[in-house]
């Protein structure tokens, strides 16, 4: 029902001027409420509302002799049916509609006037932003820093052995960096005719590159050692790998949590370096770097 029909509909009997004034206000009461409730209490919705009671106002102090003008009326309704459209939704269509309608020089044709640029913007192509829309840009945007991202200082390593136990606090407390060198297949290419065949020989194993700090004590130069001695013993005899064997646990980004990735390499100790210099004040490093021992054993 329009506000023009719930005004007559009120003008059957009685004051005709106050009961049309009570329609029209609670009519835009009412769509503004709807407004409010469906935008979720925004700038706009409050707009509509305030824009709604007011030119209900202005309707009943211009009805002569209890009559509402052809154009009155209209208006009225144009208000009505911009109201309604922004209410369901259809935002830039109940702006096109309250400023079509000639409302543009009234209360709510001022108030959505603003919106109306608004939305000119944030729907018009910007050169700014490439050739497409503010509103394009805007979802690119979000689309692009939804997703969280893992960060590279962020990581959990965790060192067990059978020859020192578990380890991890010491290497977690002075490591600094990691790098793990990624699983790769080497193969060749064998030509037949014009064409190129793939031929797959071997896996090769994984390098895992550590740089760490240590103490005064030398902890982890120590750690170290004790693990290559138990790879190859001074009289000339090698050991075994249940004796020196290493199972490196690296947790990636997300530390503690279950859906973070975590990878897990089982190695021994191939060699280390030290970097000393007189020349600056610094903190000695450590570069450890471990092979991985049989492929076809998972740790």
């Amino acid at each position: 029902m329009s506000l023009f029909d719930k005004i007559s509909a009120a003008g059957a009997s009685g004051n005709v001027l106050g009961r049309a004034d009570g329609a029209i206000r609670s009519g835009a009461s009412s769509i503004g409420e709807q407004v409010g409730s469906l935008a979720g209490g925004g700038k706009l919705a409050s707009a509509v509302s305030q824009a709604g009671a007011t030119m209900g106002g202005q309707a009943v102090s211009r009805a002569v002799n209890s009559h509402i003008p052809p154009g009155m009326r209209g208006a009225i309704n144009s208000g009505a049916e911009a109201a309604s459209q922004i209410a369901g939704g259809d935002v830039e269509g109940g702006i096109l509609t309250a400023l079509e309608s000639g409302l543009a020089g009234d209360t709510l044709g001022n108030l959505l006037g603003g919106q109306a640029s608004q939305g000119r913007y944030w729907s018009g192509a910007n050169m700014l932003y490439g050739g497409i829309t503010p509103s394009e840009a805007k979802r690119i945007y979000q689309e692009a820093i939804g997703p969280g991202r893992a960060k590279k200082n962020l990581f959990l390593l965790k060192a067990q052995s059978a020859l020192a136990g578990d380890f991890s606090h010491e290497f977690n407390l002075f490591c600094t960096d990691i790098d793990r060198g990624p699983s790769e297949v080497s193969g060749g290419k064998v030509r037949s005719g014009s064409a190129q065949l793939d031929t797959l020989t071997q896996a090769e194993p994984v390098v895992l590159r550590i740089t760490t700090m240590d103490d005064r004590a030398g902890t982890l130069k120590r750690w170290f050692e004790a693990h290559i001695a138990a790879v190859a013993a001074q009289d000339g005899s090698f050991g075994v790998p249940a004796d020196y064997a290493i199972v490196f646990t690296i947790q990636h980004a997300f530390v503690g949590e279950a859906s973070a990735f975590t990878g897990r390499v089982l190695c021994r100790a191939q060699s280390y370096e030290v970097g000393l210099s007189r020349r600056e004040d610094a903190m000695e490093e450590l570069q450890m770097t471990f092979t991985q021992l049989d492929t076809f054993m998972s740790p």
